[in-house]
């Protein structure tokens, strides 16, 4: 059985194999070693040509760098929503695929007390869902049934058509007001934005405009994820908490979980920084620290199925090169671990301060 490697043009780190395996494994099993983000839709090319076998259990070889655990979780979704099995490997040991029952107390079916607004909402997503999220689709008329929330689609053309602007905060400033004209122009109540494409054409980052707009009130996910920002739409009702939109860097089998993303509201913070945005090496992203003590970690899938809501407590905060900006050190259950490893809702997860889970049930 050949070793299938995954890694993204966007990562210009120098990428190794996180461990080794032994040779039978490798014989015996389906093995892709996820070495970066962005690399979900090389997997689906995989399958699409016969190169993995969805049937039989499929083993995730990630680090603990460059997203490759949230790229795995992405992935390992898509595995799930195909009826197949998979399992995410932190290190060579870990080889066991734990039934789902050990984990399926975790995870609610989400009632239309939970997730419908009393008044209709309108979401603007800004360009098509990142090509990554391969498994985190919605049906528009299912969230409007379900949650009265209508989802725009607006051209990320309007975005774009800013051209190349200043490399530091006055470009980042720049994206902020154009999405804000869209937010105002389109009467949104909150938004998704295709923010990489806005690297190459733009040449900076919409990490400060998302973070803004949270700041403001007003829900907003990166990366066109949809079923993100329907979970920042229900948490903000339930908790009136502000979202932080986090992707799983490591995970311990203690419970123990380092989380990181770019786009952090400065009202979660208790000092930052401005630094470059990660992938990329450009623009403008925020390094924060935020305050120890009680969280909720929350996320809904996109068919609006299944709902995970935890109350966690966050231990420390870090800063390493090879991550997304503000990285956070959670502590949860072992349980809520497994169900990172072996059965995710999507990759990104949202946190808010506070112990909230019971409200989400």
């Amino acid at each position: 059985m050949l070793l299938h490697i995954l890694s993204s043009s966007l990562h210009q780190e120098k990428l190794t194999l996180p461990f080794e395996l032994p040779q039978a494994f490798l014989d015996a099993n389906q093995v892709v070693a996820v070495l970066t983000g962005g690399t979900e839709s090389q997997f689906v090319h995989l399958v699409e040509e016969g190169l993995i076998d969805l049937h039989k259990p499929v083993y995730l070889m990630v680090s603990g760098h460059s997203n490759s655990l949230a790229a795995s979780l992405e992935i390992l979704s898509y595995i799930r929503q195909h009826k197949g099995v998979g399992k995410v490997m932190m290190n060579a040991k870990d080889t066991d695929i734990p039934e789902i029952a050990e984990t399926a107390h975790l995870i609610v079916t989400p009632t239309e007390a939970v997730i419908k607004s009393h008044e209709k909402m309108r979401l603007g997503v800004v360009g098509m869902p990142s090509d990554w999220l391969i498994s985190s689709g919605v049906n528009y008329a299912d969230v409007l049934k379900k949650m009265n929330i209508e989802l725009v689609d607006i051209p990320i053309s309007e975005m774009t058509s800013l051209g190349e602007v200043d490399p530091g905060m006055k470009g980042a400033e720049a994206i902020y007001a154009r999405l804000k004209e869209l937010v105002t122009k389109n009467n949104l109540q909150g938004v998704t934005l295709r923010c990489f494409d806005l690297l190459t054409t733009v040449k900076n980052t919409g990490c400060i405009a998302l973070s803004k707009l949270n700041d403001e009130g007003i829900p907003a996910s990166c990366e066109g994820d949809i079923p993100t920002l329907l979970t920042m739409m229900v948490c903000k009702r339930l908790t009136g908490e502000l979202c932080f939109q986090v992707n799983p860097a490591r995970i311990q089998s203690d419970g123990e979980m380092l989380f990181a993303h770019c786009t952090l509201p400065l009202g979660m913070t208790e000092k930052h920084e401005y630094t470059t945005h990660f992938e990329s090496g450009i623009g403008v992203a925020i390094h924060g620290d935020l305050p120890t003590g009680d969280y909720t970690l929350v996320k809904m899938s996109g068919d609006l199925s299944r709902m995970l809501a935890v109350d966690v407590t966050l231990e420390r905060c870090q800063f390493e090169a090879n991550l997304c900006r503000t990285q956070v050190w959670i502590k949860a259950t072992p349980q809520v671990a497994q169900y990172f490893l072996t059965n995710p809702i999507h990759n990104h997860h949202v946190l808010i301060k506070g112990h909230y889970a019971a409200k989400f049930k």
